[in-house]
């Protein structure tokens, strides 16, 4: 079995009930293993119980013996869930099995914050780069060579994340309308969403974060939901919501209005603070208020040391002994010590990492569709 070969399935997807009497009615929600255990897959296990031939196995076994088809439901959700938070890789590279248990116990954590109503996912250019947009550090290294900035520059700037001294050059050199059409030109592409945005309005219909400036994730959400949508950026993020809409709100600007979005230094400080970090500033209070009131979970986001970062660094540092319930899927550092390191560094942020192997960003849609699972299977 391969787990992350499962099929998708969609939680509220109208299924005409077989028994909706006693217990019965519980065999809708497993839908994963019972497709799992009618496949070719599942021969053996049908086999064991007499049952291969039957043209629905998995229901003749759920009404005939329930006990039976518990204990198998068990050991495959259980199955599922070692091959998707990574355990037998973590354990090969760390020696134990510390770090997979902490990533059972944190990704158990979240899907109670999920389940008590208080997530909000924080979307970041990973995401976007799963369906051909460039992350930030590959779109500025397009618009450096465009500007004409050196090649040692270039890669100097860039690797010591100085993004926003990068951009001050690039309109120093006088080439700030050609920046903002390539932005234009860049993140305007309308791109269809893949499952990753599908499983996304499953588990959060109501409201996102995102730093991204392209339009995906309002058309996922009008697509897959057909959910009516409400944008919140820079220029009315004090506006009430519509709670009757689906909110998307967008921190650094919307791509349809290139010169409104936050890319400058000058921007930024105006956002942030100059000079200093000001949480009084909408964007900062606004970060204040989900990250001490919420739990995000942080999807495609590098988590280096940006503005964001340090907004939610300042709000931990005034609050030492808080644990925050914030969650990201991360790629897991090649070395023990690289892991230690960085997970301390998340903590000091007030978030808890679960741990993917480094370069297969297919964990994240399958961590997803993990958590959707999972609250299928308690009748979330």
């Amino acid at each position: 079995m391969n787990a992350l070969d499962v099929k998708y399935v969609t939680p509220k997807e109208d299924r005409k009930l077989w028994c909706e009497k006693d217990d019965h009615i519980l065999y809708e929600r497993y839908v994963e293993f019972n497709e799992w255990f009618d496949s070719d897959e599942g021969i053996d296990k049908r086999a064991e119980y007499g049952i291969e031939n039957l043209s629905q196995p998995s229901k003749a076994l759920f009404a005939g013996d329930f006990g039976a088809y518990n204990v198998e439901l068990t050991s495959f959700r259980n199955s599922v869930k070692q091959e998707i938070l990574s355990k037998e890789f973590i354990e090969e590279l760390t020696g134990d099995d510390h770090w997979y248990m902490n990533n059972v116990k944190r990704f158990g954590q979240l899907i109670g914050v999920i389940m008590e109503g208080k997530t909000v996912p924080f979307v970041g250019a990973g995401i976007s780069s799963q369906i051909g947009f460039p992350t930030w550090k590959q779109h500025l290294i397009e618009q450096g060579k465009t500007s004409g900035i050196k090649a040692t520059q270039l890669t100097k700037l860039l690797d010591g994340g100085q993004y926003e001294k990068l951009i001050e050059e690039i309109e120093v050199k006088g080439f700030r309308d050609a920046f903002l059409r390539q932005i234009k030109d860049t993140f305007s592409e309308e791109v269809e969403p893949n499952d990753t945005y599908r499983l996304i309005t499953d588990l959060f219909p109501n409201k996102v974060l995102t730093t991204n400036y392209d339009q995906t994730l309002e058309q996922a959400y009008k697509i897959f939901k057909s959910s009516k949508i409400q944008i919140i950026e820079s220029s009315n993020i004090l506006e009430n919501l519509d709670y009757t809409r689906t909110t998307v709100i967008k921190l650094h600007g919307d791509i349809n209005y290139p010169p409104k979005c936050i890319i400058s230094k000058k921007q930024y400080e105006d956002a942030y603070g100059n000079g200093s970090l000001d949480l009084s500033k909408d964007i900062p209070s606004l970060l204040k208020y989900y990250f001490e009131t919420k739990s995000l979970l942080f999807l495609g986001c590098s988590l280096n040391r940006d503005r964001t970062m340090e907004v939610f660094k300042e709000i931990k540092d005034a609050n030492p002994n808080e644990v925050f319930s914030h969650f990201t899927f991360e790629a897991m550092p090649e070395t023990k010590k690289e892991l230690e390191a960085r997970n301390n560094y998340l903590a000091g942020i007030g978030i808890a990492a679960i741990w993917y192997p480094k370069g297969r960003y297919e964990y994240i849609e399958q961590m997803l569709r993990l958590a959707l699972n999972e609250l299928r299977y308690r009748g979330y």
